[in-house]
């Protein structure tokens, strides 16, 4: 059984628990761009395209070499505690879930995750391949929470399983398994544990009691964070060219793509920093980082939809070949959701457009019959500026469907009181506020298609003082 737990978990993914909604309002998605270059190209502008499409493959290698530094590779491991105040490992933390987490390596063999049935409670599985695309879920949506064990296998293999067992392909053989288990409270956390005990993952062989594959290489250390990528320089093509000769992708059109960026030295297991000795090249794989980052910075300010001042995108999780859209949500949302499984807005400002601060009251209002249509739960998240949680005398930072004492108006409308001192007669719906700037978060688990199709209208803010 490959199941652990230690002090602390390092979700460098914000997971998003942020997503792309993170980016500036506008209500055009970004243009796709094609995934194979177009022809006669500069060597600046091939070497752009190199490191845009390359970019999520070399943040997602420092963030499973960061995982792997505090918990062994293919191991299942669940977050001790709910997120509090104190949380500072991960930007936008959450008390909405409580997360289990195992990087995958499996260059030794497949592995199975073997759950029991779980319906009392809302979770989910997420596989995240290395290229960041969601391609399997297991979980409340898509297995009805029903008992089972299911192989996930690396490319090429052409194993038998036993009866009984699903297979879930994975198309590189280093993955994120991420899962998210709803809580109520914190006593809720000990029956989470406890449902964790009853969670396996373990190598095939175990199952089949063959003799184990050899232990993959170690995962290595990680030249960075996941978010400094672009510090790198040049060198950002030699650590692209060691995920390349793990992950090489096995579309067609993607490897073409690859062979494309060839003739300036990038490719599995090349490192151009020291390879390349051509100043032309070497000058235009430099700049390509700058030019690079620019591309993705200027997308992603194109790559929402604004709805009464919320924030959101419903075009993330999977990219087929735009290469583009896939760097922009490794950037700003790295290892979001598919939308069906949630949905994430962010509020900045008011109704008048001018951005929050204590200083003022605030009120979130929802109209009767305007709650947000979801099937699993909802929240509204208050963060400072640095992206955390801030104190406040009832250690609330969030509050949504499952908040206690929550007071309904006539028809089931909902005011919830966002300020900084509590409100006379409304303290059941206070989410309590700093002194001075912060903004509001909104999470959609299993949301219904109003808000996947974008009909859904947000809540209106207003300031009340």
């Amino acid at each position: 059984m490959t199941r652990t737990r230690i002090p602390a978990l390092l979700l460098a993914l914000a997971l998003t628990s942020t997503s792309v909604a993170s980016c500036s309002g506008s209500s055009s998605k970004a243009s796709p761009r094609p995934s194979t270059p177009a022809p006669h190209e500069s060597d600046t502008q091939l070497a752009t395209d190199a490191y845009v499409w390359g970019y999520p493959l070399v943040v997602t290698e420092r963030t499973l070499q960061s995982l792997a530094r505090l918990t062994p590779v293919n191991h299942l491991t669940f977050q001790p505690a709910r997120s509090n105040v104190s949380t500072r490992t991960v930007v936008a933390p959450n008390t909405d879930t409580l997360y289990a987490v195992a990087p995958l390596d499996l260059r030794g063999e497949p592995y199975v995750l073997t759950l029991p049935r779980i319906t009392d409670r809302y979770y989910v599985f997420q596989f995240l391949s290395a290229y960041t695309d969601s391609f399997a879920y297991v979980g409340t949506r898509a297995t009805g929470g029903r008992a089972g064990s299911w192989a996930i296998t690396p490319p090429g293999w052409h194993g038998t399983l036993p009866a009984g067992i699903t297979r879930i392909a994975s198309p590189t053989p280093q993955l994120l398994m991420l899962g998210r288990f709803l809580v109520a409270d914190d006593a809720d956390v000990t029956r989470v544990h406890e449902l964790g005990r009853q969670i396996t993952l373990e190598p095939l062989s175990s199952v089949t009691h063959t003799t184990p594959a050899p232990t993959p290489p170690p995962i290595g250390t990680p030249a960075g964070t996941p978010q400094s990528v672009a510090a790198a320089g040049i060198r950002f093509f030699d650590e692209l060219g060691d995920a390349l000769a793990i992950n090489p992708p096995v579309d067609p059109r993607e490897r073409a793509t690859l062979a494309s960026f060839a003739k300036l030295g990038i490719g599995p297991g090349r490192h151009p920093s020291t390879h390349v000795h051509d100043a032309t090249v070497r000058d235009a794989l430099t700049s390509a980082v700058s030019a690079g980052e620019r591309r993705i910075r200027d997308a992603g300010a194109h790559a929402a939809h604004s709805s009464n001042g919320w924030v959101t995108s419903t075009d993330v999780g999977t990219y087929d070949h735009d290469a583009l859209q896939r760097a922009v949500v490794a950037k700003i949302g790295w290892g979001a959701n598919i939308p069906a499984e949630a949905v994430y807005a962010h509020s900045t400002g008011d109704t008048a457009g001018e951005a929050y601060d204590g200083a003022h009251d605030y009120v979130v209002h929802f109209d009767a019959g305007r709650l947000p249509p979801v099937k699993a739960f909802w929240s509204i998240t208050l963060y400072g500026p640095d992206s955390f949680f801030v104190a406040n005398p009832i250690d609330r930072y969030a509050i949504g469907d499952r908040t206690a004492g929550l007071q309904y108006g006539p028809g089931g409308s909902l005011d919830v009181y966002v300020q900084h001192d509590p409100p006379p007669g409304h303290e059941a719906n206070w989410l309590p506020a700093p002194t001075g700037p912060f903004y509001l978060s909104m999470r959609l688990y299993l949301p219904d298609r109003a808000v996947l199709d974008g009909t859904y209208r947000y809540p209106i803010v207003t300031r009340v003082r």
